[in-house]
């Protein structure tokens, strides 16, 4: 049968793509192979996912990790080998970043700003530091991205039931990596509502009612498989929650909050707990006297001594009470954190404050010190230049672009969402809160690409 002109146009519309994303991964391919980040990194998180109980449903419910990852690397390992991860983790990378280029195509944005907007996102900071490590970082930050992408879709399809299902399944998948991504749930939520098409699309017209009406919808509908989860680990195990785990991370900032005397003082039943976490505070200090250096009170020092508290402090101080179990220990660990944060609510929220701003210049930092992104500056700065020195007096360049805009919503409620939970329980470390930024880049690099190739070809005058 003799393909009619519709199949022929979509078959090389299928090349053609095929083609860039593979252009996109060779270029990831050959910065991570001239950087050395193909080789297998082995940090102290990795262990518990390789070894995840699968082989027993009870083990698993009581683990302190979620199973999605482990079975990554089970399928990766089981396939390929362990050395292939670092691979499998930059193709899934290279994959989402290039579906991130089309849709932004899909809003009209021109293919420049779109590809630069894309490779933003290909280089994140998440990306180069962690596509190497065998940790939920990189992953989780693809699945994320993946995630968006699939919600500015949504959004293009006028908010449609059938559209919604892969944001959902992605949202649970993300969350089913990394806990952490619980936060993607309310930004589902805001994003969904705040986000509009061009203006000449029915869907911006939408009334604002109806449109929160769908994005709450579809973050309810998100939350629902996360509630059966917990409701089976509830019947099973007897712990109504995602997974043991969160409060230990808390409790080596809210062990910071208080002195030991203060903390001591605290509820009695909290007692034991909280004199076994000071003794090991102190051996922590004797330990690495360095940590003992700096304002007790300051963000710089609770995030540096964070680490050691909560491994070598919080941790073993409730094993040494309660033994191996996971559920038990998290719960002692909850209760302890409840009764520092009833106590001393302001100090608590001063935290808040204080890591919020962190995050912020933290972010910023980490970015300027990535070498792509740090080069890409520069460009920019005598692309700048250049427009300014230009001739081109008289000229208007456009203001608005429906897909950069959108980019620029959902930057900032990405960032807001993720970073904003992430600093409810740890400090905003860069392993942390550069996922939470990743759409920041992106959106200056688009915008600033946008701006360059209107000045340029604008006619002097």
């Amino acid at each position: 049968m003799t393909p009619t002109h519709h199949q022929e146009r979509n078959r090389v519309t299928l090349r053609l793509a095929l083609v860039q994303w593979m252009f996109l991964f060779a270029l990831l391919f050959a910065y991570a192979f001239a950087t050395d980040r193909l080789a297998v990194n082995l940090v102290s998180d990795s262990a518990s996912y390789i070894e995840y109980p699968f082989d027993s449903l009870d083990a698993a419910l009581r683990s302190t990790r979620t199973p999605a990852y482990p079975m990554f690397l089970s399928f990766v390992t089981a396939t390929f080998g362990i050395t292939a991860i670092p691979l499998a983790q930059l193709i899934a990378h290279s994959f989402v970043a290039f579906f991130f280029i089309l849709e932004l195509r899909q809003w009209r944005t021109p293919n420049a700003a779109s590809w630069v907007a894309g490779l933003a996102v290909a280089f994140g900071c998440t990306m180069v530091d962690n596509v190497s490590t065998v940790s939920t970082d990189c992953l989780a930050a693809s699945v994320g991205v993946l995630t968006t992408t699939l919600l500015m879709r949504w959004i293009r399809l006028e908010r449609r039931w059938l559209p919604s299902l892969p944001v959902a399944l992605l949202c649970v998948v993300s969350i089913a990596i990394r806990p952490a991504y619980l936060a993607i749930i309310p930004f589902v939520a805001i994003a969904g509502t705040v986000i509009t098409f061009p203006a000449d699309i029915d869907s911006c017209r939408t009334p604002w009612l109806k449109r929160s009406t769908r994005a709450f919808a579809l973050s309810v509908f998100c939350f629902v498989p996360i509630v059966l989860w917990m409701s089976m680990r509830n019947v099973l195990v007897g712990d109504f929650g995602l997974l043991p785990f969160g409060h230990q991370n808390l409790a080596g900032i809210t062990v910071q909050l208080v002195n030991d005397e203060e903390l001591l003082a605290g509820d009695p039943t909290n007692t034991e707990l909280a004199e076994q976490v000071v003794i090991r505070k102190r051996e922590v200090l004797k330990n690495e006297p360095w940590l003992a250096i700096g304002d007790a009170g300051a963000t710089m020092t609770i995030e540096n001594r964070w680490d050691s508290y909560v491994w070598h402090a919080v941790v073993p101080a409730a094993a040494s009470i309660y033994g191996s179990d996971s559920i038990v220990n998290h719960r002692a660990i909850r209760a302890l954190n409840q009764d520092v944060i009833s106590r001393f609510p302001l100090r608590y929220g001063r935290w808040l404050v204080l890591a919020a701003r962190r995050s912020v210049w933290g972010s910023a930092a980490n970015m300027l010190m990535q070498p792509v992104f740090l080069f890409g500056v520069l460009i920019a700065v005598l692309l700048q230049l250049w427009s300014v020195l230009r001739p081109s007096a008289g000229v208007v360049l456009p203001a608005r672009d429906a897909g950069l805009d959108s980019l620029f919503l959902v930057a900032v409620c990405y960032f807001v969402c993720m970073a904003g939970f992430v600093i409810l329980t740890s400090p905003p470390l860069g392993r942390f809160v550069d996922a939470t930024a990743i759409f920041i880049p992106a959106w200056v690099a688009g915008r600033v690409t946008l701006h360059f190739c209107t000045s340029l070809i604008a006619k002097p005058v």
